[in-house]
């Protein structure tokens, strides 16, 4: 080849300031870069969170939401605090608190409430009407009168032996115990170490806390509130 003839095969070199392509793991563009971000943004994926310490406070609402949004289930102050160094649970838990309120006060579609010692998003009660009409395998397994009476005695006598729970039913219970179970909706806490054969002691989980949307079993309404 002589001087100043042009190989075919072979691309002009790119300019000394182009921009560097960002892919990911699997090959595929992220986003363009300045030579030398995507070691950045490599460091910034699989090392430690930053300090959010220095972010101003708007930042760290965001920063809380999208980590409420993407969790699936309630999220301690603590957990937050976890995925956001530098932010203590005492100014999360107040932080927390004002979203909640916030978000009655502008009517939005969901609402922020504490449950099963947690915090989690979850679509306004009111609004229920119109979220079932979504694909009922979305929805959680309707529970029957004979499971709801079941539950309703374990939550409020909790620790409760079978015995006592059909002695206050009149009826036998041990299928519908195991169904609870399988849900997760209760569970074996213990046994009776005072009764004859020492029987089990059913008590509810923190999935059940969840499901209806309960803080704490402090939450359960009061007798009095059923007109009783």
């Amino acid at each position: 080849m002589t001087d100043g003839e042009e190989h075919p095969d072979l691309e002009p070199a790119a300019p000394a300031d182009a921009q560097a392509t960002v892919v990911d793991a699997d090959g595929l563009p992220v986003a363009a870069a300045e030579p030398g971000m995507a070691g950045q943004v490599a460091d910034l994926l699989d090392g430690p969170p930053p300090d959010a310490a220095d972010l101003p406070p708007r930042e760290v609402r965001s920063a809380v939401e999208a980590l409420l949004f993407v969790s699936t289930k309630p999220v301690s102050t603590a957990r937050l605090a976890g995925c956001l160094p530098g932010c203590s649970e005492r100014y999360l838990e107040g932080l927390l608190a004002g979203l909640a309120d916030r978000y009655d006060h502008e009517g939005r579609g969901w609402e922020l409430r504490r449950i099963a010692n947690g915090w989690q998003l979850l679509t306004r009660r009111d609004l229920h009407p119109w979220v079932r009409q979504l694909d009922r395998k979305e929805l959680p397994t309707a529970l029957t009168r004979s499971a709801l009476e079941t539950l309703a005695v374990v939550a409020y006598r909790q620790p409760v032996t079978r015995g006592v729970i059909e002695d206050i039913r009149g009826v036998q219970c041990g299928p519908v115990l195991r169904q609870l179970m399988d849900l997760r909706l209760v569970q074996v806490v213990g046994r009776d170490e005072q009764a004859l054969g020492r029987p089990l002691l059913y008590g509810t989980t923190e999935q059940f806390l969840q499901r209806f949307g309960l803080g704490s079993l402090d939450d359960l309404p009061k007798r009095h509130e059923f007109g009783a």
